[in-house]
């Protein structure tokens, strides 16, 4: 009875899992739009690569302390 349930939940999860990637292709539903056409200036391309490494470090500020919360309770330090 276990495995019947088990394999009948499975399935559900797998049908579930693919409907929902079938529909986010076919809207193009996260694919940014780039034109080829724009060309970006020094001053533009600094100030797009200061804002993308300034995200990226908050990013990995809260990555850090989401991890250190989390492994506190299984590691007290070396």
């Amino acid at each position: 009875m276990r495995i019947i349930t088990a394999t009948a939940v499975l399935a559900l999860l797998i049908a579930s899992h693919s409907v929902s990637a079938k529909d986010a292709t076919e809207s193009g539903a996260g694919i940014p739009k780039v034109s080829a056409s724009k060309s970006y200036t020094a001053e533009e391309s600094a100030a797009m690569g200061r804002a993308a490494r300034t995200k990226a470090e908050a990013q990995e500020r809260v990555w850090d302390r989401k991890m250190k919360i989390i492994t506190r309770g299984i590691c007290t330090g070396c």
